[in-house]
C-alpha cells in the first residue's frame, strides 16, 4: 500500500459539483472580506454531500463531514477555509477495515487543484489527526514488501544465529504483542519457531518505540537489553506511522496509547504546497 490512509482520504474527496464562474480567490481577498450569502451555505451543503459520496465510493463506511468555504467561485477552484472528516469502520482497498479516524485542517486557507489527476496541493496545509489502528490493520500494512526491507536489515545483523521469516502483532489487554517467526540458517528446522515480546508504546524524537518490554520465561533467560534491541529494529508500529512521510508530507506524533485493544495515535500532518 503506497499511500498512507490519511493522504488517501484527503486526495479522494475532491469530486465536486459544478459552480458558477470564478471571482476573486486570492488568500488576501478571501480572508479580508466577509462572504455571507445563502448561495455560499447552499454551496457548502452540496460540497459536503459530494465529499461523503466520493468517500463512500472509494472506501465504504460511516462518515461525518464538516466543510467551510469562502465563496462559490473559490470552492470551484478548490479553495476552502475548513475541512473535517470523521470515519468509522471504513473499508480501504476492500481489505483493510479502519475502526476510526478524524482529520481536520488547522490552516484557514487551503487550496487543492482537484482538476488534476492525481490532485495537486497548491498551498501548504496542516491537519490534526486521530487514527485508531487494530491489529488487523497493522498486520495488513507489514505484509507490504517495503517491510521486508526492515527484516532484511535485521537478518544481516543476526546471521548466522537466526533468520526472521515473518512478523505479526496482536493487541490484547492494552498491550502490543509482537510475534516473530524465525529459523536457523545453518541448521534449518522443518517448522519455524516463534518468539513473542510484549510491550507498551512510547514516543521518542517523533518515532514510536516499545516501552516496558517483557517476554515469557519459556523462551529462556535472555538478556532483556538484547530483546529490546531486537524489537526496536523490528518495530512494526513505527513502520506503519512512517508511511505518512513523503517528499510532500510530514507526520508528527503527539501521543500514542493502547485503549480497548486498539492503538490510538494523535498527531499532525503537514503537506507542502506545489509552489512552496
Amino acid at each position: 500500500m503506497k499511500k498512507f490512509l490519511i493522504i488517501f482520504f484527503i486526495t479522494s474527496i475532491f469530486v465536486l459539483p459544478v459552480f458558477p464562474k470564478e471571482d476573486r480567490t486570492t488568500e488576501e481577498y478571501l480572508k479580508q472580506n466577509k462572504h455571507i450569502s445563502l448561495m455560499n451555505f447552499a454551496g457548502e451543503h452540496l460540497v459536503t454531500k459530494a465529499i461523503k459520496q466520493a468517500l463512500k465510493k472509494e472506501a465504504p463506511g460511516k462518515y461525518h463531514v464538516k466543510f467551510k468555504g469562502y465563496t462559490l467561485s473559490s470552492i470551484k477552484k478548490g479553495i476552502f477555509s475548513y475541512l473535517e472528516i470523521t470515519g468509522e469502520n471504513v473499508l480501504v482497498e476492500d481489505e483493510i477495515k479502519l475502526p476510526y479516524f478524524n482529520i481536520k485542517t488547522t490552516t484557514d486557507y487551503n487550496w487543492i487543484d482537484y482538476n488534476q489527476n492525481p490532485v495537486v496541493f497548491k498551498s501548504d496545509m496542516d491537519f490534526d489527526c486521530i487514527i485508531h489502528l487494530s491489529d488487523t490493520v497493522v498486520n495488513k500494512f507489514i505484509k507490504e514488501k517495503d517491510y521486508q526491507k526492515v527484516l532484511d536489515k535485521v537478518n544481516k545483523k543476526a546471521y548466522p544465529l537466526f533468520k526472521l521469516t515473518g512478523v505479526m502483532v496482536k493487541i490484547k489487554n492494552d498491550r502490543l504483542h509482537t510475534i516473530m517467526s524465525y529459523n536457523f540458517p545453518l541448521a534449518p528446522k522443518e517448522k519455524d519457531r516463534t518468539f513473542m515480546v510484549t510491550s507498551k508504546l512510547k514516543i521518542v524524537n517523533n518515532e514510536i518505540f516499545p516501552d516496558n518490554v517483557s517476554y515469557n520465561s519459556v523462551y529462556g533467560n535472555l538478556p532483556i537489553q538484547k530483546v529490546i534491541n531486537l524489537i526496536n529494529m523490528v518495530n512494526p508500529m513505527n513502520f506503519v506511522v512512517k508511511m505518512a512521510d513523503s517528499k510532500q508530507s510530514k507526520a508528527k506524533i503527539k501521543e500514542i496509547k493502547i485503549v480497548d485493544d486498539v492503538v490510538i495515535i494523535n498527531g499532525t500532518i503537514h503537506i507542502k504546497g506545489e509552489d512552496k
